[in-house]
């Protein structure tokens, strides 16, 4: 599994082993002005995800573990890279860069813990295999550390980074994949919030309808809105939803979930990864600090019409513009 003879055999291999395997676009050197540049073979030239996203119409949705499936899309795409769905064979704790990798190693020596499975050396960073714990993604569990899980995917080898280097196994997946360590599935599997004793609102089980529409409506809001005013529209919408976690109204991984997707159909994870991280954290600890249930005033058309702004974060700047 460490030398797979090229990218259509990894697909097959990976699928073989339970994986449901997506292609995705893959990085193409070209000529600007003269000078040879590396870009994406999606076409866009301001791609901010050269080589990481699927090159399938329904991108996540198409991918499959059918090997006949898989063979055609590589003879028609032999140099696509390898996309792996996670949170279901696999859990992947995404480290990135020397700062993720002093932020992993300062609180690794912290819990006394050591990560001893399957590890991939990415372009930039390093991938750690776990076994599928059912936590989804979380952006920003430390700093550039990322979990990727129910919902999310890895970049697998031998697919070609950006930077020209090959993803590559240093320890490879042919043996079992551990259990995620106590002291980190804390972290990703983090407890619900505890309903405050006092509040002036209706408490309501997770689930009610009212919070659903509201997670639909900040969904929406999110993707569909226009560069320079994405990174304001997604702190709002989490503040908005954590506050009704707070409240008990929503569970906590749904609007993890509900935000990410968001966050990818307009773009704005591609473009701005590390602006989107701080924006999610703070609205995240914003909100929960501030509780919110059912009105006990009869809820408007659109109930975000009434309610009042939530407040900017100090170190919130937008930069998509």
């Amino acid at each position: 599994m460490t030398r797979p003879a090229g990218l259509r055999a990894a697909a097959l291999d990976y699928a073989a082993q339970g994986f449901r395997v997506v292609p995705l676009h893959f990085p193409v050197e070209r000529v600007r002005d003269g000078v040879p540049v590396m870009s994406c073979s999606c076409g866009d030239r301001a791609c901010a995800a050269i080589g990481k996203h699927p090159l399938t119409p329904h991108g996540l949705r198409d991918a499959s573990r059918e090997r006949a499936w898989l063979e055609w899309h590589w003879r028609r795409w032999p140099q696509a890279n390898i996309g792996l769905l996670t949170g279901e064979v696999a859990d992947v704790l995404d480290v990135d860069g020397p700062a993720g990798r002093d932020a992993i190693r300062q609180w690794a020596a912290e819990h006394h813990l050591r990560l001893d499975g399957p590890m991939v050396r990415t372009g930039t960073g390093w991938h750690y295999y776990l076994r599928a714990s059912g936590a989804r993604n979380r952006i920003g569990l430390l700093d550039h550390v990322d979990w990727r899980g129910l919902g999310g995917y890895v970049v697998a080898p031998p697919s070609r980074h950006a930077n020209g280097d090959r993803y590559r196994w240093v320890r490879p997946l042919n043996v079992e994949l551990p259990p995620v360590p106590a002291a980190l599935r804390g972290l990703v599997l983090p407890p619900q919030p505890e309903r405050p004793a006092d509040r002036n609102f209706r408490a309501e089980s997770r689930g009610h309808p009212y919070g659903r529409k509201v997670l639909e409506r900040e969904f929406a809001a999110v993707a569909g809105a226009p560069k320079g005013t994405r990174n304001h529209t997604l702190y709002q919408a989490g503040i908005r939803l954590y506050s009704l976690v707070a409240g008990g109204v929503l569970d906590r991984a749904d609007v993890e979930a509900c935000l990410l997707a968001a966050a990818e159909a307009s773009r704005l994870l591609e473009e701005e990864p590390a602006q989107t991280r701080r924006t999610l954290a703070s609205a995240e600890r914003t909100g929960l600090a501030h509780p919110r249930g059912i009105p006990l005033r009869p809820v408007p058309a659109d109930p975000g019409i009434s309610e009042p702004h939530a407040p900017r974060d100090p170190g919130e700047r937008e930069r998509d513009a």
